[in-house]
């Protein structure tokens, strides 16, 4: 993985290439509705889109080393394409989002308005009725992240949008407020070479 030169420098070799997959398209239809960690599934084209990445992976790279994935259906899919079977980790689980959970955000501002409000006054700290902080669902990512070390080889996770952006701010530095700076699409790939020095990023949101 390194020439010549950086492996008489660098203190270990040690190193992991991380393919970080956001789960394909899912099924809502024309409305904005809050999913958070309820169990919805891929439409259609997700499934489609699932097949492709999966694909287009093995064809570049082969089988991985490990395959991870939240337990959620939505990753499952996709996780099951990479011809291991995946290991599920509910830690990668989207934020908790509690009661608003299945219902549009139309109907979130009519009905509890003041929580809604709130909740994007601080996005870091506010709290869904009935869930978690983004702050709290990113350090839960964080640790999940951490509890793998030393990972080897070629690892596969699937997960969601909120967990992707939580790794990025946690290996860059950045404070959680951040993390609507980064928006991977649907079934886009962020990929990562982990080593004992620290996580480098090599490209967020491919296709």
């Amino acid at each position: 993985m390194f020439d010549t030169p950086t492996l008489g420098i660098i203190p270990s070799t040690r190193a992991a290439r991380v393919h970080l997959f956001r789960h394909g398209e899912v099924e809502t239809g024309p409305l904005r509705i809050c999913r958070g960690q309820a169990d919805v599934p891929l439409s259609a084209r997700g499934r489609e889109q699932s097949a492709t990445v999966a694909r287009r992976f093995l064809e570049r790279h082969g089988t991985p080393d490990r395959v991870l994935s939240s337990d959620l259906s939505r990753c499952t899919y996709l996780a099951g394409q990479f011809g291991r079977e995946a290991e599920l980790v509910p830690g990668f689980r989207e934020q908790d989002m509690g009661q608003w959970e299945g219902r549009t955000w139309d109907d979130l501002t009519r009905d509890d308005g003041r929580a809604v409000t709130a909740y994007w006054d601080n996005y870091v700290h506010g709290r869904p009725t009935g869930g978690e902080t983004w702050g709290e669902a990113a350090a839960r990512v964080v640790a999940t992240w951490e509890a793998l070390a030393p990972l080897e080889g070629r690892v596969v996770i699937v997960t969601h949008v909120g967990p992707i952006r939580a790794l990025l701010c946690h290996w860059l530095g950045l404070d959680p407020g951040q993390a609507l700076r980064f928006a991977p699409g649907y079934a886009t790939e962020t990929r990562a070479i982990d080593a004992d020095a620290g996580v480098v990023i090599e490209g967020v949101g491919l296709e």
